[in-house]
C-alpha cells in the first residue's frame, strides 16, 4: 500500500465513522501494511505511552506524521 493510501486510511481511522467492525477492519488493514508493531494505535497514543506519567492531551500528531513513523520503523537486529 502506498503512503497516500495509508494517509487516506488514517483519515478514516481518526474520524471513527462507521460501526465498530468497520473500524476494526481499517485498523487491521493499516497494521498489515506498515512494519511498526504499534501501527494504527499511533494515531491515538504515542510510542511507549504510559498513562500514569504521560499527558495524552500533549499528543497531537498529524496523520502524515503517524504514517511516516509507522513506515520508517526498523526492528532491532540482534
Amino acid at each position: 500500500m502506498k503512503r497516500e493510501e495509508l494517509i487516506e486510511l488514517g483519515k478514516k481511522i481518526v474520524a471513527c465513522e462507521g460501526a465498530e467492525e468497520e473500524i476494526d477492519l481499517l485498523y487491521e488493514e493499516f497494521n498489515k501494511n506498515v512494519p511498526d508493531p504499534d501501527g494504527a494505535n499511533l494515531f491515538f497514543y504515542p510510542e511507549n505511552y504510559n498513562a500514569r506519567k504521560d499527558n495524552i492531551a500533549d499528543y497531537n500528531p498529524s496523520i502524515e506524521d503517524v504514517v511516516d513513523k509507522a513506515l520508517a520503523y526498523k526492528a532491532i537486529q540482534l
